[in-house]
């Protein structure tokens, strides 16, 4: 455990604050002890079109699994390779388009098979 002396404004005396292992919530997301850090432009610009499609998903039945599944795998993308995470957002936001026009009834994906399966 470690102690942290705090002096109180009116001079009454210290304060010590115990931190220790216990101290922290198991999720930190809904503790407004704990501010968040703050996401730079890019990790809101990702945010903004996931919560996007989710909404676009509501209209749409069997999209939502896909959508988790595409934004998971991508996750794992290191935040320094920016053009990457730049040309995926640019898609996203072509798919998403997509997914909101009126016509959009299925989706289909293209997987890379080996010459051997052909």
């Amino acid at each position: 455990m470690v102690s942290c002396p705090l002096q109180t404004t009116a001079g009454a005396g210290p304060w010590h604050i115990e931190v220790g292992p216990t101290a922290l919530p198991d999720d930190l997301s809904g503790s407004s002890r704990y501010p968040m850090a703050r996401h730079s432009k890019l990790q809101k610009q990702v945010l903004s079109l996931y919560r996007q499609f989710l909404r676009a998903s509501k209209e749409k039945p069997g999209f939502l699994p896909r959508i988790q599944a595409e934004f998971r795998k991508n996750a794992s993308i290191p935040r320094m390779d920016v053009m990457h995470i730049e040309y995926l957002i640019r898609r996203g936001q072509r798919q998403l388009e997509q997914l909101r026009d009126v016509h959009t009834k299925r989706m289909g994906t293209f997987v890379k098979t080996t010459p051997e399966e052909r």
